[in-house]
């Protein structure tokens, strides 16, 4: 609780730019160690042979989708694994990540099969040269069905990440690009008793590299397989958490194909013109999407505390960092195109093409810093509908479209595309923040804080009430409170967890309402909800341990499971009673009525569910389940008659 507190204060009151600075480098040197592999590849095969620089650029989007899967699914184990180690349940965390190893090579060997034979007709349909199809299959054959190495690597990664441990990836990563850059020119051009391999050579180098990484991260990422019977269940929660990501990503892949397709009709020239600008626009886009990672953090605690003005107080430096950054970019674009194309390429209709590509693709950093940056806001403030909606928005309905239209004018018109795609995100991004800074969270001021203490009591039985919506659990567990004479504790919990963490009370209290229906678990995921639920949970641990008292819902039945003296009571009700009282207590009508009912028990199950594993109102997980239909004076007998036998 104290190490939750410490950091919720520091992203809380320390100046914004000291944490961004703080906690970038490291996130900006793993990703640009990552883009290595991909940079190095395209400068000693451009030197080998322009058709092989075409063919990596065609085998580009396959690698990106490679990589989505791979990186995605590894998303959801260390999702998965992070929720279970904050809640403590070490076991079911080994049991995530042992499945980790068996889940990446089936991946692998789904994606190396399908990817082996469909090849030809992947680069056939973006290209018509003999030589770079040629080209196309031998080195994507070969990233392809070599690739466990880069599903192994992920997932492991992963697996030490949600255990806290950053450094041993970071040094695989390293001593793998390091490998891939030694390997290139080996076995590109041949040295000694080693053959000249060209491309073929490239791509050995890089499932070379990502082996070796793989290898250093399997000491401590590697966990033996749990009971096969586990995996259906627990592949289904990693790919619930994990797909989001992945499909996001994958989106990626299917615009730079699709942009490749359209580019294919004018010249492989302007094929190997986009990947070039990819390889290029990673030099400025690293630090860029480094700032955007090191924002949600911040923004994710101040939002969850209330402290709304930071919130956009941050989202403002990232914007105005990403500018600065992003002009610098703009102009390398502008002024410089020629030299950065003949770093890669001599072909002088690659030349002639890029560098009205680059100045045209130039003019969209500065939009582009916004397009990208307002679906992190969105992410980082659980807002995960409106955060995915910005990025279909630019990848799916805009570029594919647009460079189709422009490209009927002509290859110069096509390049528009770019500067067009990132305007209108932008804008779109701008309208829908505008409207989100407008809702009742972001603008209602917090309550001032209550004083909430822990009440005197002695020794004695601990009651956890859980509850359908409209059963009266609580007004139930108040009155039996009253008659036993010891505390009772509903709101007074989140006030005492909000105190402790430093997180706003109603964000606390309203973690159910504020997840999206569609990814409720992937929201209870966010480091910020995690705090809030382990501030929770020891509060509710501190209650038990102060003596007798009875608490209703937050799971405490499930918190307290260790707890020898504590009886769990579910209270339900037929549907038809409890609408009545819904009705009757909130002035609901019927339908409202319905409706509230029916997603607060979805809500509270789906919590339970997370916070658990096991199944909201089942009556094994309780010793007495009670109708309170039956009337609430009742209940509390009832309840009274058990603890007395």
């Amino acid at each position: 609780m104290e190490k939750i507190k410490e950091t919720n204060d520091y992203f809380g009151t320390e100046k914004i730019i000291r944490i961004l600075l703080k906690i970038a480098p490291p996130v900006m040197l793993a990703q640009l160690i990552q883009a290595l592999y991909n940079i190095i590849d395209s400068l000693f095969v451009g030197n080998y042979s322009d058709s092989g620089l075409t063919a990596l650029s065609i085998v580009y989007p396959l690698q990106l989708l490679m990589i989505a899967i791979a990186v995605g699914t590894g998303v959801g184990i260390n999702t998965a694994m992070s929720a279970k180690l904050g809640l403590g349940q070490y076991k079911k965390a080994n049991d995530y990540a042992g499945i980790a190893t068996g889940l990446a090579i089936v991946l692998w060997v789904i994606f190396a099969v399908i990817s082996y034979f469909i090849m030809p007709l992947y680069a056939s349909m973006q290209t018509e040269s003999g030589q770079v199809i040629e080209d196309v299959i031998s080195y994507g054959r070969i990233v392809s069905v070599f690739s466990f190495g880069l599903f192994l690597e992920s997932v492991w990664t992963k697996v030490l990440q949600a255990k806290g441990n950053m450094k041993i990836p970071m040094i695989a990563q390293i001593i793998g690009a390091v490998v891939n850059i030694i390997l290139d020119p080996i076995l590109i051009f041949g040295v000694g008793f080693i053959p000249e391999m060209g491309i073929s050579g490239a791509a050995i180098a890089t499932v070379a590299g990502q082996i070796v990484a793989a290898l250093i991260v399997m000491r401590e990422g590697f966990y033996p397989s749990p009971a096969l019977k586990k995996y259906p269940r627990y592949v289904v929660k990693i790919f619930k958490l994990g797909l989001p990501n992945i499909l996001m990503q994958s989106a990626y892949t299917l615009y730079i194909f699709g942009l490749n397709v359209i580019l294919a009709g004018f010249s492989d020239a302007a094929v190997t013109v986009l990947g070039l600008y990819y390889k290029w626009q990673a030099f400025f886009f690293i630090p860029l999407g480094s700032m955007q990672t090191c924002i949600v953090p911040v923004i994710s605690y101040n939002y969850a505390a209330r402290n709304t003005d930071r919130c956009k107080k941050t989202l403002n430096t990232a914007i105005l960092f990403g500018v600065v950054l992003m002009f610098l970019g703009m102009l390398c674009f502008l002024l410089l195109p020629e030299p950065m194309l003949r770093f890669f390429s001599k072909d002088e209709d690659v030349i002639k093409i890029g560098i009205t590509a680059f100045r045209i693709i130039g003019i969209s950093f500065i939009p582009l810093v916004t397009s990208l940056t307002y679906p992190v806001f969105f992410q980082a403030v659980g807002a995960s509908l409106k955060s995915s909606l910005l990025t279909i928005i630019r990848t799916v309905i805009l570029f594919v479209p647009l460079a189709y239209i422009f490209s009927r004018f002509g290859l110069d018109y096509f390049w528009l595309t770019y500067p067009f795609t990132d305007l209108i995100t932008s804008i779109c991004g701008f309208f829908m923040v505008r409207s989100f800074y407008k809702n009742e969270y972001f603008n209602k001021k917090p309550k001032a804080a209550e004083e909430a203490v822990l009440k005197p009591s002695g020794p004695g039985v601990i009651i956890t009430i859980a509850r359908q919506h409209g059963s009266s659990g609580k007004e139930i567990g108040k009155r039996l409170a009253q008659r036993l004479d010891i505390p009772f504790y509903y709101k007074e919990m989140t006030a005492l967890a909000a105190k402790e963490s430093g997180l706003d009370r109603e964000f606390i209290s309203n973690i159910n309402k504020n997840a999206p229906k569609i990814l409720h678990e992937l929201y209870l995921s966010r480091n910020v909800v995690h705090n809030a639920v382990i501030a929770q949970q020891k509060i509710i641990q501190r209650i038990a341990e102060n003596g007798s008292c009875v608490i209703v819902g937050r799971a405490a039945d499930y918190v307290l499971r260790e707890n020898k003296n504590v009886v769990r009571i579910f209270i339900s009700a037929p549907e038809e009673y409890r609408i009545k009282r819904v009705m009757e207590i909130y002035g609901d009508s019927y339908k409202k009525a319905v409706k509230n009912i029916r997603h607060t028990d979805k809500a509270r199950a789906m919590y339970y569910k997370n916070i658990s594993g096991l199944t909201w109102g089942a009556k094994e997980n309780y010793e007495l389940v009670i109708d309170s239909s039956k009337g609430i004076d009742n209940a509390v007998n009832e309840i009274c008659e058990y603890l007395k036998k």
